[in-house]
């Protein structure tokens, strides 16, 4: 068997145990915002204004883009010791929480997909189509195949940006990544610009400034992340484990 096959290996085994870890928060995040948003969309159809048809939906892009990152947070501080425990390498470790980035961002981005699709049916059933407040790459919630690579990238860079900081935090402690928390930041904040989606693209509207062709927004939003998350595997190869504290 070659080194090649069993880095492989087991990069996906440890990529499927913090999946692992990590189902049953994903499994309640999901399905509290799916219930919530449910419960809203009936109300706001219920008791809305008959001329206002702006999207309830569209909202859920902020949660589905900040607790993802929240998870990002916490992959080196509570993984990387269980990993390096458990006799894997760094690099292994990295790897694997590259591939967790990118699937938790994908299960985020799937979730979104199916939201818009039912809010678009629903206000179909009431002959509107809902607005959105915020600009997308996608016009009408049917879209999914807009709606899927947009909401991938930006939660894979809010994952991503998570990942950067907690593991800023674990190598150096707290004074320091604080301080530099700003720069930790533009990884996330670069993506977001580049997209010019949601609160971005408000912003940047606001500021007069126009959105990059879709080819462009998405081919240089990739190129920043996949040179982001390149970079955290190879901060996190030279990470040493922290003493845990009685």
């Amino acid at each position: 068997m070659s080194a090649s096959t069993t880095v492989l290996q087991r990069t996906r085994v440890v990529a499927r145990d913090i999946g692992h870890g990590f189902r049953w928060t994903v499994f309640w995040f999901v399905l509290i915002i799916l219930v919530a948003f449910a419960v809203i969309g009936v109300l706001v159809v219920a008791y809305r204004d008959p001329g206002s048809v702006d999207s309830v939906w569209e909202n859920s892009q902020y949660a589905t883009r900040y607790f993802p990152l929240s998870l990002g947070i916490m992959l080196t501080g509570i993984y990387l010791p269980v990993a390096v425990a458990s006799g894997l390498t760094r690099r292994t470790f990295g790897y694997a929480a590259m591939i967790v980035v990118v699937g938790i961002s994908g299960v985020m981005a799937l979730m979104e997909a199916v939201g818009y699709l039912v809010e678009y049916w629903a206000f179909q059933l009431a002959g509107d189509a809902p607005t959105y407040t915020t600009p997308h790459l996608f016009d009408h919630g049917y879209q999914f195949w807009v709606v899927i690579p947009e909401v991938w990238i930006v939660v894979a860079g809010n994952v991503a940006c998570g990942w950067l900081i907690g593991s800023a935090y674990y190598r150096f402690g707290w004074f320091g990544p604080t301080l530099a928390l700003p720069l930790l930041l533009i990884p996330l904040l670069a993506v977001e610009a580049l997209m010019a989606v949601g609160w971005a693209g408000a912003a940047l509207d606001a500021m007069g400034l126009g959105r990059p062709p879709t080819w462009l927004a998405i081919t240089s939003s990739l190129v920043v992340l996949a040179v982001t998350l390149a970079g955290i595997q190879r901060f996190v190869r030279t990470t040493d484990i922290r003493p845990q504290k009685a």
